[in-house]
């Protein structure tokens, strides 16, 4: 049984964080999820995640979740310094 989650973040940044993440998705994490991450206007970001059990959709989410608040913070603190 396969288990999905589709999450839509509607921040100003989206495109930016979306690039920053990108690279992310030619690393192979986990062989039981999927992710997919896409961009629909320039405001919204979605995460789409497959995985074949809940610890590895709880996994990868975690991973994600993580990985977008991390470019999130970053670019709050450089666009600050400029």
């Amino acid at each position: 049984m396969k288990l999905s989650a589709e999450f839509t973040f509607e921040i100003e940044t989206a495109e930016k964080i979306y690039q920053a993440v990108l690279p992310e998705l030619n690393d192979n994490f986990s062989e039981r999820s999927r992710i997919g991450l896409s961009l629909e206007g320039a405001d919204c970001l979605v995460l789409m995640v497959e995985a074949e059990d809940v610890v590895s959709l709880r996994s990868a989410l975690n991973t994600w979740f993580r990985l977008i608040q991390i470019a999130q913070e970053v670019l709050e603190v450089t666009s600050g310094a400029q």
